[in-house]
């Protein structure tokens, strides 16, 4: 099996476990699958000879990991500054700035927002994702970020009739 056919593949399983991850209501269940998500994006865009995509997916992982661990806003804040740097040393072209702000838009819903609106900057960071994903022709990549915006608008319907419902 190629490299390009071996990204392909976990590509796609990122993209099954998306689809189970952004229709969780609860915050505490999305991030742990958001854990093996990562996991499988990091696979990806490492046999996909996509650097920036490879280091952004790994920060998320542990991102999203100590984001389990403790509430401190302050671990935001270097993990978006640490995007920003690692970004600026591997930036060769613009499509490259794609992964740093995905990931950006994604450590700050992690680490400074819940419920609907954290779900609507997943939707943002979702949008740069794609255009990566397009760019690289990554078939499972591009499912995933597609299924990232659906699934987590279907999500902010569900929370908001819940809401409804409680008032």
């Amino acid at each position: 099996m190629s490299y390009s056919s071996l990204g392909q593949l976990f590509g796609v399983l990122a993209f099954l476990v998306a689809l189970y991850s952004f229709t969780q209501k609860s915050d505490i269940k999305l991030k742990i699958s958001l854990i093996v998500m990562f996991s499988f994006q990091t696979a990806h865009f490492f046999f996909l000879g996509s650097v920036t995509g490879t280091i952004a997916n790994l920060l998320n992982f542990f991102r999203t990991i100590i984001s389990l661990k403790t509430n401190y806003k302050y671990i935001g804040i270097v993990f978006i500054t640490i995007n920003i740097v690692w970004g600026a040393f591997n930036v060769n072209q613009l499509i490259d700035i794609c992964p740093i702000f995905g990931a950006c838009f994604g450590t700050y819903a992690i680490f400074y927002a819940s419920g609907i609106r954290m779900r609507k900057l997943f939707i943002c960071g979702a949008a740069f994702w794609l255009t990566n994903n397009i760019y690289l022709g990554s078939v499972g990549g591009i499912l995933l970020e597609v299924s990232v915006i659906v699934t987590n608008i279907i999500t902010i319907y569900r929370l908001r009739n819940d809401d409804i419902g409680r008032n």
